[in-house]
Order: structure tokens, then sequence, then C-alpha cells
């Protein structure tokens, strides 16, 4: 089932277990196992009417909303449906020179599930594994791939799970334990990425298995950190970008998301997404502003498997204060810079040359 409110804040004030037990056809293992359940979504149904109400006060931008995964608490979520990535030292394929700046002009919004014929595919539940930076490298190739050949194609994250390296544990040790984009790219340069059709993604890590590659490329571009002109540009005027994040986001339901990252505090980096587009701040209105972000947690969370981010923050530093627990390559830093919401702009990528293997 997906989540319950969509468009609006719903009313929960009366929503009980029992009745979140039949909404989402919850069964558990013993009594204690449910006990634990009850009192994860005691807490969850608590901090959503705390959002809620400051949402309806007209002080916040976004509701949050009860879901498949309020039964869980924000440790077994974020161990559940994140995915440890971090910065690679490695060279790019390509760069921005060849992009117009923003000052060149770019449109006041831009979505690329607008885009005909499309290049955008469905939304997908990456399960309980940290596979998040295979998901959003598998979603972005498909929407160049799209581009190149105007066919669109589900590809299969599967193939990095299972077969793309990591030796310098950038983000994780690699498949269900976390990796980066970066080395997506390189991975499918070198041995192509298959459909998922024929390599169905089973939610684990696997043996590398013997498979025809669907699409390949030839390299990859990354976007000057922290920049939020660099994203709208290559946002504007290419295609999607996969982005690493601090996703906080365990309750949002709908709206313009802000408060992933507290000003003054950490901000730790944890999962990795697609922008899918943007829309410009208001001049002399303040808000209304966004990063347009497609998740890997089904389309039955956020809006429809999105999530606006805020761009009141894109010219405001955050402190990672933990980049060995999964924001950076071996040797790692012992903290990284990053800005915008929910720090959206440090880590920013996409593939070039994606077509048809030779």
């Amino acid at each position: 089932m997906s989540a319950l409110s969509i468009s609006a804040p719903a009313d929960w004030r009366n929503f009980t277990f029992a009745a979140y037990k039949q909404a989402f056809n919850r069964g558990y293992a013993d009594d204690d196992a449910e006990a634990h359940a009850e009192q994860n979504f005691r807490a969850s149904l608590a901090a959503v009417l705390e959002q809620n109400a400051e949402y309806d006060a007209g002080r916040s931008t976004w509701w949050a909303g009860i879901s498949e995964y309020s039964d869980l608490s924000e440790r077994e979520f974020s161990a559940k449906k994140k995915g440890l990535l971090g910065t690679a030292p490695q060279a790019a394929s390509g760069s921005l020179k060849a992009l117009p700046t923003v000052e060149e002009g770019t449109p006041f919004k831009k979505d690329w599930r607008e885009y005909t014929p499309s290049i955008i595919t469905p939304v997908k539940d990456q399960g309980a594994c940290g596979s998040c930076w295979a998901f959003a490298s598998t979603a972005v190739i498909e929407s160049y791939y799209a581009l190149a050949t105007k066919s669109l194609e589900v590809l299969a994250p599967q193939t990095l799970v299972s077969c793309a390296p990591n030796p310098n544990d950038c983000g994780g040790s690699g498949g269900c334990e976390g990796s980066i984009p970066e080395l997506a790219f390189n991975y499918t340069k070198a041995k192509g990425i298959a459909l998922e059709a024929d390599l169905p993604y089973k939610a684990k890590d696997e043996k590398c298995k013997k498979y025809t590659p669907a699409a390949t490329l030839d390299g990859y571009v990354k976007l000057p950190a922290n920049s939020a002109d660099a994203l709208e540009a290559a946002l504007a005027r290419v295609g999607p970008v996969a982005v690493n994040v601090a996703a906080n986001w365990m309750h949002y339901a709908g709206g313009i998301f802000s408060g992933g990252c507290k000003e003054g505090g950490s901000c730790t980096l944890d999962h990795v997404v697609v922008a899918t587009g943007y829309q410009k701040e208001l001049p002399g209105v303040g808000g209304g502003g966004y990063w347009l972000i497609r998740n890997s947690w089904g389309d039955g969370w956020g809006e429809k498997g999105y999530i606006r981010l805020s761009r009141k923050y894109d010219a405001t530093a955050f402190v990672d204060k933990t980049p060995a627990s999964g924001v950076a390559c071996k040797p790692f830093p012992k903290t990284q810079r990053v800005m915008g919401e929910s720090g959206v702009l440090l880590d920013m990528s996409y593939p070039t040359g994606v077509g048809k293997p030779a």
C-alpha cells in the first residue's frame, strides 16, 4: 500500500496502531517485535503531528505523513533505506565548459519528467539494501540512454550491486554496503549494464554473473562542488544529475522540504538520489524555489517517489563532521564542507556518451 497522504496533510490525530497494521497489512514475529514496532509508530506519529502543526501554522513549507516505514526507528529506517556514499578522488571525463552558465539564461523551471518522448522510468524501490548509489546511477543512465537513442529502457541496478568494484571504500565497501555514482559510471564504461528483465533486482549482494550489456557510456562529468549555478545549468541544458544528500526525510509526505541540515550543525551525507529538475526562487517573495529529487524508496513515499528540496540554503554551508562514516574515500578527511538543503550540492555527476554497446 502507498503512503496515506499525497497532496495535502491528513488528520492523523486519531490514527491508531491497530489502524496502521490494517492499512499496511502488518504482522510481527512475536509480542516483543510488535511492542517495539508500536513504540516506533508512536514516535513517528508524534513527529508527524508536530511537523504538520508547523505546516498548518505557516512556519514550514512541507508536511509529514504516516507510511509503510512508520513502524521503524530512525536508525532502523536508515539501515534499510539509505546507502553510504562518498566523493571519489577520480578525474572527470568532461567539464561544464561547454554548458551555458545561469547568467546566459536558464528557464525559470525545469522538470525532465515532462520531456517528450519520456526519458524517465518509473520510480523504483531499493528495499532493505544500501544500494541507493546503484539505483540513482542506473536511473541517470536510463535517462541519457533515452535521450541518445529515443528508446526508454529499464536497466538493472543489480548489475552494479553485484559487479562494480569499490577498492577505496568510497561510501562503503560496495554492493548493499554502499558506493558512489562515479564508480558506477566507471564500471558501466568498462563492462556495460544489463536490462532489468535480464538481471532482476534481488535487494542483496550476489556474485557477479555473466550478462549481456544493454547500455554503455564513455565517461562522466563531475560538477563543481557546492555550486548551485552548475547544477541548475546542467539540469536546464543537459539532463538529470546524480547527487549525494543527507536524507533525513523519513516522515516527508509533500511540499518543499527544508531542515535536513541544521544551521551551525552537522550534515552527514548518507544517500544518493537523482536531481530531475528545479524551480528558481521568486525574486522579492522568498521561498518557492526547489530542487526536484527522484528517490528510490518506492512511489508510495513522498510525492509519488519524489521530494522537493528548498533552494533557500543554496548559499549556506554546513559541516559534515563524520565523512569516514560514508562520505569520502580513503584516506578519509576529518570534515567536509557541504552546501544546499540536505547537502545536495556537494557531489554531483552525470554520465557522458551513453548508448548501445558497439
